[in-house]
């Protein structure tokens, strides 16, 4: 179970006050969430708008992408080179 900070009350409108969640963390206005409902709970996530022509970087084929990158990054299993010509010598090995 997550910890809890305190209780909100529904308002008029269906409106719902988070100001309690300032003190644990980052909230400004405007913030965005995403809502789900699970098992008769709602889940209240943080979400950040992104430009729809950068959509394609987000998707979980690309970040798995990334998250292989940057281990053959850090196990060293990248080469650099110097100038084209030394790349093309080395594809062609």
């Amino acid at each position: 179970m997550g910890q809890i900070i305190g209780n909100v009350i529904v308002q008029k409108r269906g409106v719902v006050s988070l100001g309690l969640l300032k003190e644990h963390m980052p909230l400004n206005d405007g913030d965005i969430f995403q809502v789900e409902l699970e098992d008769g709970k709602i889940i209240l996530r943080p979400m950040k708008l992104i430009p729809a022509e950068q959509a394609w970087f987000w998707t979980r084929e690309w970040q798995d992408g990334e998250k292989e990158a940057e281990k053959d990054i850090a196990s060293g299993r990248v080469k650099s080179f110097d100038n084209v010509d030394d790349l093309l010598e080395d594809l062609d090995k």
